[in-house]
């Protein structure tokens, strides 16, 4: 059986799908392995004698092949950096370095194997039970536990960062599957004038029929050739529908493209006909995880897709046509069948016997035989997640031993093929292209008569032998474990699937459900289907959160200063979607240059909302929590903005122009949400309410002008603008001309706690008043200042950022803005109802308070815990080295009760070290009184 890639390669196969021309090679465990182009990593190690490719979760038994699909559970591995790989699905690459996961030291020699002798402790529920008390040594339980994680290894850096897609398609009809009665609908679909999608989750269409006999074979060259010359039909294979929403909302997820990692399609769809075929059933008894174990289908593939012997000498226990299928491909490939074992003759297997692999297998008949290879072939799984998820409970038929649909589908969703029911080939494909057309007719609003029912083959109903074996492979969930549940009270199939976790590891039940229902019922004298399933949810396979996301799609934004910034020096930060300055080489110099003389900042990125209209008070009153009816014109007011829960939302100024005009500002990164905000509020609650809202962050290239020295600079570039203190006073707002520019809008608001400026010039026009300014303050000492000296300057004046030192739990009294929320509104306001009862709460709230480290010379980093004994109760926001004051300073989440000025409080650092601190008297570490803002 010895071929070019390992000793168990077989010969050519004239149904394979790998290109023996092409070799590759890549490493498993640190070994090199060579296999051909068209192999699956699971396939290329068992042609070189690889047959254990994991361990099991709780008492690490060695696993091999099961079903030899993209769902087999036993076949996941590492790949690079990439954790968790369906091994039996993903294509061999060379050069990859593919590794065992959940073991420790190696595969071969796993000290995890120890659980076994404790195998009596580790029952269904023994986590529940064992790890309740005491309370105290949780975190020692915890270290413990996560010692025990399954899964394989994140890279906490350099993870390479993949392309990912979406695209949105609206096909008339979509078949899940593409096995004969699929590519049948699909066909007749198209014939019928529809545009069809055909997913199918293998790498090739045709089902079961790719690795068939040879009139099956002949069958699937017609119906692909068929595919091919229909235009109509857009095929995705390595694609799998893992969804359906209401409305036939469907998504499906293909995997490894040329151009992506993954693309996600939205599809809305016309008609969904499921035809995924069926899921083989594995058989329960002991020693059934060994490797050697396989299903009749994995043996099958094997042979005629990938040329690879399963074993040498087998034992094939059969209850249906599929088995005896097997036999005869296992003999033409060489294998010696030392026994068929037929369940339909009363045969029976009892145990599989052998540590690591299986070496022989004992019969019902008391029979022992040996051999190296156990196929078993006991039943049908039908996957009925899609219909499921379209509002369906299937049914169970005792004939066909199997759940089928039942007569509750919405008319969107038709069903084809195995699912559906049992027939022979050509009834299955007639069946599926009735289908089919009545899909088309159904998609395109015509009435395409009643669908067809297909008849079903009496099947014996085999779950278990007299022996106890897994379960659920993933979670080492054995059939003893479903039978101690059952004693303990979990007796239904959602109680059971809970305590034990069958049917709740990757796999999601593709294997165990059926399984696990039936020893269930074993134990509590019911019939399956009266336990009935648990329900599938979405999604039917795994979706990377790559996928979920799509590409990286956000602009690039920049003002119009951004080439200067570069020129002279600007560390770049990425903010949002912004590139703004974070420094231009000293930020607590230029924290100096403003609270000593002049500095200038680029605040483009602040959002800016043009209103117009009578009725915009009414909008800022439903929208910020503070009062807006008595605005003059000419002023500016602060106002903080509640979501519906009262949880701080955004904050800004706004200024009224005119009569009916008014510029309001947002945070950077929050001017698209408060615009969508406002609009929602006027065009569903108040639509009869006058008001205009215009964008405008990307028209003006925004300076804030800062510093003792700010007035002065001002006056330099300012033409027609009076700025005295008595003319232009703090919280006013003018328009005016600034270096030549017209059409500007002047504010006097301090962010950074000094006397500062803050103008908006037409866009085309910022960077020429940016260098006007530089060369109006040159013996000024005018200096730029970054984001990160702005940190600094607002730090030391004590105001929050909102997301930063505030978060989504964060309510209005909570933030410290008790003065600005106004209950005594005549009118709703957002977040009113949650503010109110936050106020009469008596409980202890979280407030953010400035707070002091005992040492100056400490800094606490941000997001350090603030404790009570071995409690967390609260967290370092914001903190820095104050250049002003030369001690460190912070703002932070504290309880109310620990919110007093003078409070103490503990802090832990990052290394476990603690330090105290105290809860300063006020806000502002710097100018308490606002001189410096007012002057």
């Amino acid at each position: 059986m010895s071929g070019t890639s390992g000793p168990y390669r077989l010969p050519v196969q004239p149904t394979e799908e790998i290109d023996r021309s092409k070799t590759i090679k890549f490493t498993w465990n640190g070994a090199s392995v060579t296999g051909y182009e068209g192999d699956t990593i699971v396939s290329a190690l068992l042609a070189n004698g690889h047959e254990v490719i994991a361990r099991g979760l709780k008492y690490h038994r060695p696993r091999g092949v099961l079903s030899g699909t993209f769902h087999d559970p036993n076949c996941t591995v590492q790949v690079d950096v990439e954790p968790n790989v369906r091994a039996a699905h993903r294509l061999a690459k060379s050069g990859m370095s593919v590794t065992a996961q959940n073991v420790f030291p190696s595969l071969k020699f796993d000290v995890g194997t120890v659980n076994q002798a404790a195998g009596r402790f580790l029952t269904a529920g023994f986590y529940y039970k064992t790890f309740m008390w005491p309370g105290p040594l949780w975190p020692a339980y915890e270290k413990v536990l996560s010692r025990f994680a399954p899964g394989g290894r994140v890279a906490p850096m350099g993870t390479p960062h993949g392309h990912y897609d979406h695209k949105y398609v609206h096909p008339d009809v979509l078949v899940a599957g593409s096995g004969p009665a699929g590519i049948a609908a699909a066909l007749a679909a198209a014939a019928a004038g529809a545009e069809v999608m055909l997913v199918e989750e293998d790498h090739n269409i045709g089902g079961h029929l790719r690795f068939g006999n040879d009139a099956e074979l002949a069958r699937l060259a017609e119906l692909r050739a068929a595919v091919a010359a229909e235009p109509r039909i857009t095929v995705l294979t390595n694609s799998v529908v893992a969804a359906r929403y209401d409305d036939n909302w469907v998504s499906v997820v293909q995997r490894t493209l040329p151009s992506a990692v993954e693309r996600l399609y939205k599809a809305r769809v016309g008609t969904l006909v499921v035809a995924p075929g069926l899921f083989e059933r594995p058989y329960v008894f002991e020693g059934n995880d060994l490797p050697g174990v396989m299903l009749s289908t994995a043996a099958r593939r094997l042979i005629k897709l990938y040329g690879i012997a399963p074993g040498r000498t087998a034992v094939v226990f059969t209850a249906n046509a599929e088995g005896d299928a097997a036999v005869e491909t296992l003999r033409a490939a060489g294998v010696t069948i030392a026994a068929v074992v037929d369940a339909r003759t009363g045969g029976n297997v009892v145990r599989a016997l052998g540590r690591g692999h299986v070496t022989g297998v004992e019969l019902a008949d008391g029979r022992t035989i040996k051999a190296d290879l156990l196929v078993t072939a006991t039943g049908w799984t039908a996957p009925t997640s899609l219909i499921n998820m379209a509002g369906a409970r299937p049914v169970w038929n005792q004939v066909a031993a199997r759940f089928l649909p039942g007569d509750d589908l919405p008319p969107s969703v038709m069903v084809a093929g195995g699912l559906g029911g049992d027939g022979t080939l050509a009834e299955l494909i007639d069946h599926a292209t009735q289908i089919g057309r009545i899909a088309a007719d159904r998609a395109a609003g015509r009435d395409g008569g009643k669908a067809p029912l297909l008849g079903v083959d009496s099947h014996p109903a085999l779950f278990r032998s007299t022996t106890h074996g897994f379960i659920d492979y993933t979670e080492d969930v054995k059939s003893k474990d479903i039978i101690a549940a059952a004693a303990e009270g979990y007796d239904s199939s959602e109680l059971v699937k809970r305590f034990t976790t069958a049917t709740m590891g990757p796999s999601q039940g593709k294997y165990e459900t059926i399984n696990t229902i039936a020893v269930l019922g074993e134990a509590v004298g019911a019939s399956v289907g009266d336990l009935g399933t648990t329900v599938w949810r979405p999604p039917f396979a795994p979706i990377s959160l790559g996928a979920l996301a799509g590409q990286h799609a956000e602009p690039t934004r920049i003002s119009p200063m951004q080439e200067w910034h570069e020129a002279h020096g600007a560390e770049p930060l990425i903010a949002g979607q912004w590139i703004r300055p974070e420094h231009y080489g000293d930020p607590v110099a230029e924290v100096n240059v403003v609270r000593n003389a002049v500095g200038i900042i680029d605040v483009t990125p602040l959002g800016k909302l043009d209103l117009r209209g009578p009725d915009i008070s009414k909008l800022l009153n439903v929208v910020y929590v503070n009062a807006w009816n008595k605005l003059d014109v000419g002023s500016v007011r602060y106002g903080v903005m509640c979501a519906e829960d009262g949880v701080v939302m955004d904050d800004g100024v706004t200024g009224r122009l005119g009569e009916n005009h008014y510029l309001m500002s947002t945070t950077s990164s929050g001017a698209a949400t408060i615009w969508e905000w406002c609009e929602n509020w006027l065009q569903t609650e108040h639509p009869d309410w006058q008001v205009h809202i215009t964008p405008v962050t990307t028209s003006y290239a925004s300076i804030n002008i800062a510093g003792p020295k700010a007035r002065e600079l001002m006056s330099r570039v300012v033409s027609d603008v009076d700025l005295s203190n008595e003319a232009f006073p703090y919280m006013k707002v003018r328009q005016g001309t600034i270096a030549g520019v017209a059409n500007c809008v002047l504010w006097r608001i301090g962010f950074t706690g000094e006397l500062s400026f803050e103008i908006h010039v037409p866009a085309s026009y910022g960077l020429h008043v940016w260098e006007s300014l530089l060369e109006a303050g040159a013996d000024l000492g005018v200096k730029p200042f970054g984001i990160e000296a702005q940190r600094v300057l607002r730090l030391e004046k004590g105001h929050f950022i909102v997301a930063q030192d505030t978060d989504a739990l964060t309510k209005g009294f909570s933030a410290g803005i008790d003065g600005l929320i106004k209950l005594d509104k005549p009118d709703y306001f957002s977040g009113k109802t949650e503010l109110a009862w936050q106020r009469a709460e008596t409980t202890d709230g979280i407030r953010v308070v400035a707070i002091q480290t005992d040492d100056p010379n400490i800094v606490p980093p941000e997001a350090s815990q603030i404790v009570v004994g071995s409690k967390m109760v609260g967290r370092v926001t914001s903190s820095r080295m104050s250049p002003t004051l030369k001690r460190s300073i912070a703002l932070a989440q504290v309880p109310a009760s620990l919110s007093s000025a003078g409070s103490a409080l503990t802090i832990v650092l990052p290394s476990g070290n603690r330090i105290s601190a105290h809860v300063f008297d006020g806000h502002a570490f710097v100018d308490p009184q606002g001189e410096r803002l007012h002057g």
